[in-house]
């Protein structure tokens, strides 16, 4: 068995479950949090020649009701197909498509011979949970094939959304190892300035600020607003004040140009009338 399909775990006495791979598990706990009740790894035969293998449909989710998923509407019942890596290109997912939704959209009768063992009725979603994808492949998805892919970042924003807004946000679910991760770093970030073991966000971002220029760039930009705040409101200054003293030492020019855009401040600085 591959990492991709699952890792063991031994338990006392000998006993050994299977853990499905990390985007599965991440995709469990962000359904629960929703209502859903979920089933991992559901035997499926597309027909008497080509029998199915295990786990050929990696989650089917059931709820009676419940709130949308984040910004998304979605179904009570879900089918899933889960992939823990990044899909970028629309003949990857049509792959995906081929071997794992075409016979169910193309055979509804047989299909669903086998699927009303685990959904109330025939009305569902078919949701391609991902590490990463790109707009224009999660366009086409919905558009081609009325497939929604929801992405690991999506799900890691959502329950750190809900471990911020929450009332029992500081309640611990045993079984929810993803949540417990999120949860305890945004508390270590948000108090660690007072603890021994300090976590910054520099111990998080992949980017160093010197030696990768082109990631560098794209992260500040997606981020600058935050970073713009961040700075703005630094009790001491000392960050602002730096980078003044940089701009003034490396790029005179530009920074007085910038200064003399505004005429007001300008004069201001030149005391002239």
């Amino acid at each position: 068995m591959s990492y991709a399909q699952g890792i063991f775990c031994v338990r006392e006495k000998g006993v050994v479950d299977i853990m499905a791979d990390p985007t599965t598990e991440l995709a469990k706990e962000f359904l629960e949090f929703h209502n859903y009740l979920v089933r991992k790894e559901t035997k499926f035969f597309q027909n008497r020649e080509l029998k199915g293998t295990p786990s050929d449909i990696d989650i089917i989710a059931v709820r009676p009701m419940g709130p949308s998923l984040g910004d998304l509407e979605v179904e009570n019942n879900i089918i899933a197909e889960v992939k823990n890596w990044q899909i970028t290109k629309e003949e990857t997912l049509v792959d995906i498509y081929d071997a794992k939704f075409k016979f169910i959209d193309e055979n509804p009768r047989t299909a669903w011979k086998q699927l009303k063992k685990y959904l109330p009725n025939r009305k569902f979603d078919k949701i391609l949970f991902c590490l990463a994808t790109t707009e224009k492949v999660h366009d086409y998805a919905w558009e081609q094939y009325g497939i929604l892919i929801i992405t690991t970042g999506f799900m890691i924003k959502q329950i750190a959304q809900l471990f911020r807004e929450s009332d029992r946000r500081w309640s611990y679910y045993p079984e929810r190892y993803n949540y417990n991760v999120i949860r305890s770093i945004m508390y270590y970030l948000y108090n660690c300035y007072k603890w021994k073991d300090k976590l910054l966000i520099e111990d998080l971002v992949w980017v160093d600020p010197v030696d990768d220029p082109r990631y560098r760039n794209n992260f500040v930009k997606l981020n600058s607003k935050f970073f713009e705040e961040f700075v703005y409101r630094e009790t001491d200054s000392t960050v602002l004040t730096n980078l003044i003293d940089r701009l003034a030492n490396k790029y005179p020019t530009w920074f007085k140009r910038k200064l003399k855009s505004n005429k007001k401040f300008w004069k201001y600085l030149t005391g002239k009338r």
